[in-house]
């Protein structure tokens, strides 16, 4: 697929692609073609170790922003909100939203012919992800408590769990039993008893939309079990595709992407982000008008 050079050339891409009923589209940007299909939380050691301490420590520490949240799932996406790492990765239903993400700059060192390095930008890309309907779960599925539950189990228990063993004798491991007492404390009728398969898989989920920035990006998320990646051969056949965008069109295209409603404050909608996306807008504004005052004299 070549290279896109305008918001115009990857909108036909998008329009081009074949519908199938029984497939959903998601769609991810990433601001370097380098980038994994990795929740945060895997990333590094160091997070993967100590992600039940994470998660425990944002709660402590801000008990009310945690109030209302009545599962792991509704925590993870507010930790995901506050830019700390998850086993949640992140998606939109909106193709355009993926690529203003994608022109996110991003510099590379780079050798040079000289044996020196230089800082390159990075061409970025958006990525298609398809999933088949039937792997595609709610806020409330008893699969995703599972997955997202295992954020509040000790490393200790997660690097013993055994998923190639029978279902009884999974059930009765210590790690399970644990991972258990987690998932009943938000469905008390659960029953005591988890498939192995579900723990290595990575699903679909679709949030409540109570969320200013889920709302704003038509976000959803894949729930990722004791799997660490989504891969073009992924076991949960989870199709990939990329469209480039190369460096030299980045900032085109976020100007086209602006005109058309998308851009920092509609993107992430706290007043952080407007104050900072309005200041941009009157900087610009400052220089066209010193341009257009130069060029009358």
């Amino acid at each position: 697929m070549n290279p896109i050079k305008s918001v115009t050339d990857f909108v036909g891409i998008i329009l081009d692609r074949p519908v199938k009923e029984n497939v959903v589209v998601t769609y991810r940007g990433h601001g370097s073609t380098d980038f994994k299909l990795t929740p945060s939380i895997f990333r590094k050691a160091a997070t993967r170790e100590n992600e039940h301490i994470l998660l425990r420590e944002l709660i402590a520490a801000h008990p009310e922003d945690f109030d209302r949240d009545t599962s792991a799932l509704e925590m993870l996406v507010r930790m995901q909100h506050f830019s700390l790492p998850t086993r949640l990765l992140d998606v939109t239903m909106n193709p355009l939203v993926a690529l203003y993400f994608a022109c996110d700059t991003v510099k590379k060192r780079v050798p040079t012919s000289n044996g020196k390095t230089m800082r390159k930008d990075m061409d970025g890309h958006v990525v298609m992800l398809r999933v088949f309907k039937r792997r595609v779960r709610y806020f409330d599925s008893d699969t995703v408590s599972c997955l997202t539950n295992l954020a509040r189990l000790s490393w200790a228990y997660k690097s013993k769990i055994n998923t190639e063993l029978e279902l009884g004798e999974f059930n009765e491991s210590t790690p399970i039993k644990r991972l258990l007492h987690f998932v009943r404390q938000e469905k008390s009728g659960f029953l005591d008893e988890i498939e192995p398969t579900d723990l290595d898989s990575i699903i679909l989920v679709k949030p409540k939309q109570n969320n200013k920035r889920i709302l704003a990006q038509a976000g959803a998320f894949f729930a990722f079990g004791l799997d660490e990646e989504i891969k073009s051969d992924s076991v949960d056949r989870i199709k990939v595709g990329h469209i480039v965008i190369p460096a030299s069109v980045k900032g085109d295209i976020l100007k086209e992407l602006d005109k058309l409603g998308i851009n920092e404050k509609t993107m992430f909608p706290d007043i952080e982000r407007a104050a900072r996306y309005i200041t941009g807008t009157l900087s610009s504004r400052d220089a066209a008008t010193k341009v257009l005052r130069r060029s009358s004299k």
